[in-house]
């Protein structure tokens, strides 16, 4: 069960978005929020300023999860939503993982780009940094997140996971379902798999490997689907065919889930091969979609 999340917040409007977003996700899930901020040096004078800001955020957000919480009926969970903030001064990356080791936090929230990032898709250098050292899941959020994903008006609860074939890959499901019986509600699983281009020919022979391969994939992305529906949930399984992270992210466009799924490859950075240039690819052209970014075991099976 996932009971705390750090939001990090560095005072620009896209960390706004980020607040926005965990004040109602922590009241759906009955999650406790740490809010922290993090002033360079040259900014240490502001310090009382920022306390006071952080401090506002975590007393205005409890008091919004709380009431989310109490209307969606999940008194069940346990206590009442809590949420404290906090400022360090230093290095914004060596004070977040500093704070996630001192700390017991569950999850990590934050935006794709902050104050050091230009507006647009892709990771800002402090999201990069966080991504590939972090221990516990990271939820970024774009800047352009979609209201219907905030208010939860899509038409299905719906969460894409990726796969590569890999063990790896899968390290992102049980997170999924984690959230999705924490949250208490239905969710459709969507596992997917993109056929790369280079497998793609118009000779007879390629067609037949193709086909051979295709089929193969969905016979593995079904046994995997199995599980998941022993779990209680609805689970379907896509084939696709292209460039891997643009198959995705044209995929999600298309049919807008409320949060992607993917597993990465911890301190050593995302995973080799396919799995490394497709999350960073989907992340890169992510803009509207949250994405859940799971650390997966050093080694592959």
């Amino acid at each position: 069960m996932y009971r705390r999340m750090l939001v990090l917040l560095d005072g620009s409007e896209l960390s706004e978005v980020v607040f926005k977003y965990a004040q109602v996700l922590s009241g759906r899930l009955g999650m406790d929020l740490e809010l922290l901020h993090v002033a360079s040096p040259q900014e240490a004078e502001q310090m009382p300023m920022r306390r006071v800001y952080i401090e506002h955020m975590a007393a205005s957000l409890c008091a919004r999860a709380e009431e989310i919480r109490s209307s969606s009926g999940a008194e069940a969970i346990g206590q009442c939503i809590m949420a404290r903030g906090s400022v360090a001064v230093g290095d914004a990356t060596e004070e977040i993982l500093k704070y996630l080791k001192s700390n017991q936090i569950d999850l990590v929230m934050m935006a794709t780009r902050g104050r050091s990032g230009v507006r647009g898709p892709g990771l800002g250098g402090v999201a990069n940094k966080v991504v590939h050292a972090s221990h516990v899941p990271v939820w970024l959020v774009p800047a352009e997140l979609r209201e219907e994903i905030v208010s939860d008006t899509l038409p299905k609860r719906t969460l894409v996971i990726p796969l590569s074939g890999s063990k790896m890959s899968e390290a992102a499901i049980p997170y999924g379902l984690g959230i999705a019986a924490q949250r208490g509600a239905d969710t459709e699983f969507v596992l997917l798999h993109v056929l790369t281009e280079k497998s793609v020919s118009y000779s007879v022979q390629a067609i037949k490997e193709l086909e051979g391969e295709k089929a193969r994939m969905h016979a593995y992305l079904d046994r995997v689907a199995e599980g998941i529906r022993a779990a209680g949930h609805e689970a379907r399984t896509e084939v696709l065919y292209g460039e891997p992270a643009t198959a995705i992210i044209n995929y999600v466009m298309d049919n807008p889930p409320q949060l992607i799924a993917m597993a990465t490859k911890g301190k050593q950075g995302l995973s080799r091969a396919i799995f490394g240039s497709v999350a960073e690819g989907v992340v890169q052209m992510l803009k509207k979609t949250p994405m859940l970014l799971v650390p997966a075991p050093e080694t592959d099976e």
